[in-house]
């Protein structure tokens, strides 16, 4: 499966302005809704400039949602001449003009062309010649591989793809190293919660996520939290297996975005035991009545979700949809099971909401809820 692509381009040269150019784009991204040309450039390290250079029909600052535009390519002047959008810098060694390609057999027993990278690891059993414009994001794609491994294996060359010569060879492979596979698209499927997920999901994707916003190649944590409109760090926490430098966020694949406060199953018997009855995935905010139908005596609350334990507000009332006398409520926390009021027999409906019990109408003396029933209400 291919991961996400950690990119910069800060200290690139800027794209020379000229009056007809043309744009070979070696790599293009999907424009999200409300993403604009200065967000797309950023996300890519890029600046306005070049972005623009490699998209001149782009009308900037605005961009088309769900239109693809270039991230990666070369821009070349009517004269032939590269006016430098290239992906990667194209520094070179003082003497590429004159040298020729050679190969050699190393200590390992793998046959090595030259002139290589600098400091190349010593078991590299692939190469890739690097001409001029390349950049590291299209290596990389080219070749199938990760750019944390990429980097490994060509130390010299920085996070922003500065210190990759061209007109050398780069290493993109090791003895012993197996691709990822790439993910495969398949239809929402409903989990075990009953919120239906979208497939692939990031490795690791905490339970209980109910949003979710899909990874394009190019892609930083950071940018993909920017459009659902969460913080960062909720972001990390959700999608742990991204990591701290977002090296292991995967491309093509679903990231949560969201949680809800708490879902659960009501069950016939007491003890969490017998049919489902019903699920529930409650937000924050009123949350949501649930009718019982006198066939519910507990609630199966699964462990994940932003509701605080103890904060699982469960209130009875006699009638569905909420309706009628009213008899108070109770607490529950994330991750039991909670054994229902008069083993579900006095009451047609629960409302469940996440709620601290210190601030309900009963304890600041601001309501008084019925009695219990004599008998049952089914």
């Amino acid at each position: 499966m291919q991961r996400h692509l950690l990119l910069g381009l800060a200290g690139l040269p800027a794209l020379l302005s000229a009056l007809r150019v043309s744009v070979t784009c070696s790599f293009s991204t999907v424009a999200a809704n409300g993403e604009t040309c200065d967000s797309m450039a950023a996300a890519w390290g890029l600046n306005a400039a070049t972005f623009q250079s490699l998209n001149p029909k782009a009308k900037c600052p605005h961009v088309i949602g769900g239109e693809e535009y270039c991230v990666v390519g070369t821009v070349t002047t009517v004269t032939g001449e590269p006016t430098t959008a290239p992906t990667t810098t194209s520094t070179k060694p003082a003497t590429t003009t004159t040298e020729t390609t050679t190969t050699t057999i190393t200590g390992n027993g793998i046959a090595t062309p030259s002139p290589l990278q600098r400091d190349l690891v010593s078991n590299c059993n692939k190469f890739y010649f690097v001409k001029k414009g390349d950049f590291c994001a299209s290596i990389v794609e080219q070749c199938k591989i990760e750019l944390s491994d990429f980097l490994e294996w060509n130390p010299r060359t920085a996070s922003d793809c500065s210190g990759l010569w061209a007109d050398t060879y780069a290493c993109v492979s090791v003895i012993g190293y197996v691709a990822k596979p790439k993910p495969t698209l398949t239809k929402p499927t409903p989990t075990g919660n009953g919120i239906p997920t979208p497939l692939p999901t990031q490795p690791g994707m905490t339970d209980g996520c109910n949003k979710f916003q899909f990874v394009n190649p190019g892609d930083t944590c950071q940018a993909v939290a920017s459009r659902a409109g969460v913080s960062l760090s909720d972001f990390l926490r959700w999608n742990p297996n991204a990591g701290n430098a977002c090296s292991g966020l995967w491309a093509n694949a679903y990231a949560c975005v969201g949680m809800i406060s708490f879902s659960l199953k009501s069950r016939y018997h007491t003890d969490c035991s017998g049919d489902v009855h019903s699920f529930a995935n409650v937000d924050g905010g009123d949350g949501q009545c649930m009718n019982t139908d006198c066939s519910v005596g507990s609630l199966e609350i699964a462990s994940a979700g932003l509701c605080p334990d103890g904060e699982v507000q469960v209130s009875y009332w006699e009638q569905p949809g909420c309706q009628g006398k009213w008899f108070g409520y109770g607490y529950a926390k994330r991750g039991e099971c909670r054994h229902l009021w008069t083993n579900g027999w006095k009451f047609k409906a629960i409302h469940l909401r996440c709620a601290k019990s210190q601030d309900d109408c009963v304890n600041q003396g601001k309501c008084t809820r019925e009695p219990e029933p004599a008998q049952g209400v089914c």
